[in-house]
Formats: C-alpha cells, structure tokens, sequence
C-alpha cells in the first residue's frame, strides 16, 4: 500500500515529543482517529497481544501485535506488526506512524508489507479489486490525511 499521507507541520513545531511516549502518542491518537473517522464503527480493542481492529464490535478487520516505539534521532515512530484479520491475507508487514523533527518537520502513515486479502484474489480485477482499491485503500488514505491533519493543527 505505501505511503497514505504525509505532511510538513506548519511552523516547525513537532507533533509530539521526541521519546517513547511520543512514539506511543502518533500510535495511540492514529487508532483513536480511525474511531472517529468511522463515528465508532470500528473501533480499536486491546487484545492479549495487541490491538484489534474490530468491525460493529463483531468482526476483527485487523490484528496488530502491540505498539512498537521507537526514537533514532530525529525520527519518532509507532510500528504496529499485522497479525491478521478479516482484510488480511496473510501476516506480516506493518502500519508504521512516523515524525520526522528537525527543521522542517513531518508526518508520515504508512503501511509497508501488507498482503491485502480482497485485492490478490482477483488480480486487482473483478469485485475483490474494486473494494480493494475504492472502499479500503481510499478508507485509509482518508483516516491518515485526517489524523496528519488533526495532529499537524494540535501543534500550530
């Protein structure tokens, strides 16, 4: 999937501080804007050994491993290991939620590594494909301009 969105923070001023407890913040306020993006059809649930993504509070749509922070620098980042789920082909690869500092700083979400279940089944053709690409692609585009947003006007 790539980058989903990213963005300069406007006046220079990072998002949230350079440590660990930063790096758990983009993770923490990442999931808490997939609630309210989806006015709380999914919602994040702690799990033995993570974070679900649960749909309706009925159908997991992602299983994340748990928050993995990590500083180096001027790099600030919240990795989140995926283990599964309905819209996951098979496990592996991450959501990963990066602050860039320094003198022009930004925000990044990524995902590196997924192997969606909906799209490789058709070719990226077909019925799969189309939900693929214009519900799920465009849903996480869509949250993660949204957190970038809310988090870049936290700081100005």
């Amino acid at each position: 999937m790539g980058v989903a969105a990213e963005q300069p923070i406007p006046g220079g001023n990072a998002a949230v501080d350079t440590s660990d407890a930063g790096a758990r913040r983009l993770g923490t306020e990442y999931l808490a804007e997939i609630d309210r993006t989806t006015r709380g059809l999914v919602k994040p649930r702690a799990a033995l050994v993570g974070v679900d993504l649960v749909l309706a509070g009925r159908m997991t749509l992602f299983a994340f491993g748990p928050p993995q922070p990590r500083v180096d620098g001027d790099r600030t980042e919240c990795r989140f290991a995926i283990r599964g789920g309905l819209l996951v082909g098979s496990p592996g690869g991450s959501l990963v939620i990066t602050q860039h500092a320094g003198p022009a700083p930004e925000l990044v979400v990524e995902v590196d590594g997924y192997v969606p279940r909906l799209d490789p089944l058709f070719g990226g053709r077909g019925v799969g494909g189309f939900l693929y690409r214009e519900i799920q692609e465009r849903a996480h585009a869509a949250i993660s301009r949204r957190f970038v947003e809310r988090m870049t006007r936290a700081r100005t």
